[in-house]
């Protein structure tokens, strides 16, 4: 029943969402010790980047996870 519903609403998807819940199936399969055709978790993760245009991270990490101020 789950397995219906489930593709009812996928079918119901735009394209470029249908590429996230595949990258999302992908992850659940190699945490569960799954083969894929891409199973390296660092691939799934690299091909599910979004670039916030933040180019700072590094330096003001605290800034963006706490809400501290930022260094200069």
């Amino acid at each position: 029943m789950l397995a219906r519903k489930l593709k009812r609403e996928i079918e119901t998807l735009p394209v470029e969402v249908l590429q996230e819940v595949e990258d999302f199936i992908k992850v659940v399969m190699v945490k569960k010790g799954k083969k894929t055709e891409t199973s390296n978790v660092f691939d799934i993760i690299l091909n599910s980047a979004t670039d916030v245009g933040i180019t700072d991270w590094a330096r003001n990490h605290d800034h963006y996870l706490y809400g501290i101020e930022k260094r200069r």
